[in-house]
């Protein structure tokens, strides 16, 4: 499998990849109508279809390979007024929750990658969405120009690698239509449509593609955390109440904020922990789990842990953790 290459986006045209796809308009209207909610754009570029959809009133997450192009995003969600999150990351190994959106809308994105690549970012993308959740996106056709007459590298039989340009060194995997039905097992395929693109003064290239609408058909499992409410836990404070985020000083810490020794959570680094009913800085702790903040849009939960053995409702625990989790899409359990 190929290791992920994102574009070169500082040299290219910006006009064509700030405004949005017509199909995007659609979308945008056909799930508001259907009342989904969380949208996740996979592969956001430059993040016009991400600014789009949170016009539109829905929970956005954007993700892109590429630094440069999450950065745009970002310094035009602060000229716009514009709130939800951003990451940097690859698609082949998504940096979320399982069951943590209602939609994916993914726009030339999900080609680039080789055979065995786009057989991971399927099932990622499978993982992602909820019971019912629904992908638009498109890949490259093998009726394509650049498929069958292009001399470029192969790296396997659906697979080129483009040189020179802004694509220099990506690859870019090809299908037909059986090879596309098989990369959608799991899912109820709805839409599937072959299109050729031709260059006009909007869109400045042109291609073949297979764009297809489909639904995840799976069980949804509910997050269970009996096996860790109720339990008694201990650990350091290493961001203590009063202190500022070390990479955003704007970010000040309500709460002690810690972490539990010897457990470790989806990011690989050990438990984050938020420490209730303690009013004054610390550096160690010991209480008792009583809730977990679920977080969709990121790999790690949060356990809210109490210091005297203090309930707290709801709306406490909410209120009290809002500083930072205002700024994911999350969920309390108890």
């Amino acid at each position: 499998m190929v290791v992920s290459k994102e574009w070169d986006w500082k040299n290219i045209p910006g006009e064509t990849w700030l405004k949005p796809s017509e199909e995007s308009y659609y979308y945008a209207e056909k799930w508001r109508a259907e009342g989904r909610e969380r949208v996740l754009d996979l592969g956001c570029g430059l993040g016009r279809h991400s600014i789009l959809f949170n016009r539109y009133g829905f929970k956005v997450t954007a993700i892109d390979l590429s630094e440069y192009g999450v950065a745009h995003l970002r310094d035009w969600q602060k000229k716009s007024g514009a709130d939800f999150r951003t990451v940097v990351g690859d698609m082949k190994k998504l940096p979320f929750a399982d069951n943590a959106f209602d939609c994916i809308y993914s726009y030339h994105v999900m080609t680039h990658t080789d055979t065995e690549g786009i057989k991971q970012i399927m099932s990622e993308v499978r993982r992602v969405l909820k019971p019912g959740g629904e992908i638009y996106f498109d890949l490259l056709s093998k009726k394509a120009w650049h498929f069958t007459n292009c001399p470029c590298e192969r790296i396997d039989e659906n697979t080129i690698r483009f040189k020179g340009g802004p694509e220099d060194g990506i690859p870019h995997f090809f299908t037909d239509e059986e090879g596309i039905r098989e990369l959608l097992s799991g899912f109820r395929l709805n839409v599937l449509r072959h299109v050729e693109t031709l260059k006009t003064p909007l869109y400045n290239a042109s291609g073949t593609h297979w764009f297809a609408e489909a639904d995840a058909e799976k069980e949804y499992i509910a997050p269970d955390y009996s096996d860790i409410i109720g339990k008694t836990v201990s650990g350091k404070i290493d961001r203590p109440l009063g202190s500022v985020h070390p990479k955003v000083p704007e970010l000040k810490y309500t709460v002690n904020y810690g972490y539990v020794d010897g457990i470790f959570a989806g990011d690989g680094a050990e438990q984050d922990i938020y420490l209730l009913g303690e009013d004054k800085p610390v550096s160690e702790y010991s209480g008792k789990v009583i809730a977990v903040w679920h977080r969709y849009n990121d790999i790690e939960d949060k356990w809210i842990v109490s210091a005297d053995g203090r309930e707290f409702t709801d709306e406490e625990i909410t209120k009290a953790i809002d500083f930072q989790e205002k700024y994911f899409d999350g969920e309390l359990f108890r």
